[in-house]
């Protein structure tokens, strides 16, 4: 068995509200400071960043798993996983296509800047991506689905999180998993929250600045991890045995 450490939720300068330090490359490199194996860019709304992430973390001995954060009509923000890049890509062009054609201000909003294979600001997304898509929490998870992705509610516990928005979590939502923030003691989450039992915690750094990347998750695997792997490592495992105390 190896130990992978982890940690699935980091915005690139993409993300408006991303700092501008938040290059591949310096994400790959605090990565690797931090002995990190396995990252998820999950910039919002979109995955125009991962593609160039993947080839730049080649010249690197770590793993990138294909992400997004999406904000659904109800203003719940939905992490999504696959497996592959042509995956989130289909995923993520529904989303995209989703958005409202809304122009980013980002004197106001921030920058949202696109990157190349050797870590290049080549571009800016125009459109806005701090934004609601059209389509509810409940059909972002079906189509996450749809195209072979693992759902996972965001940081439910604060501001766009489902239990935040809600106050609750529907029994109709097809999900296993569900991130709270790093800081957050999930023991005695449940105990405000009893029903939350049945799924499965997971906790990750939501990074917008270098010095917030850290190892938020143990994994124990035998060969080199794929998503499904990983989720079923979490799956199958106490919450204490792969959860890495702040």
């Amino acid at each position: 068995m190896k130990k992978y450490l982890a940690d699935l939720h980091i915005h690139t300068v993409l993300s408006p509200c991303s700092d501008i330090l938040m290059t591949p490359v310096n994400i790959l490199n605090k990565a690797v400071q931090n002995n990190i194996d396995i990252i998820s860019i999950t910039d919002h709304n979109s995955a125009a960043n991962v593609k160039s992430t993947l080839k730049i973390a080649q010249r690197y001995d770590i793993i990138i798993v294909p992400g997004i954060e999406v904000q659904s009509s109800e203003d719940i923000h939905l992490l999504s996983y696959f497996d592959s890049y042509s995956n989130l890509k289909s995923y993520a062009d529904i989303i995209y296509n989703a958005l409202p054609d809304i122009k980013n201000e980002e004197e106001k909003l921030g920058q949202q800047i696109l990157v190349d294979k050797d870590d290049k600001l080549v571009a800016k997304e125009d459109k806005l991506l701090a934004n609601s898509t059209k389509y509810t929490i409940k059909e972002l998870i079906d189509l996450t689905y749809q195209n072979s992705g693992i759902p996972v509610p965001a940081h439910i516990d604060r501001s766009f999180g489902l239990i935040k928005i809600l106050g609750f979590i529907p029994d109709i939502l097809d999900i296993s998993f569900v991130e709270v923030n790093r800081n957050i003691d999930p023991q005695k989450y449940c105990l405000k929250f009893p029903y939350l039992e049945k799924y499965n915690f997971i906790k990750n750094s939501d990074s917008h600045f270098l010095h917030q990347i850290n190892p938020t998750m143990q994994i124990l695997i035998e060969k080199e991890p794929s998503v499904d792997g990983i989720f079923s490592y979490i799956k199958e495992n106490k919450m204490e045995d792969y959860l890495i105390k702040p």
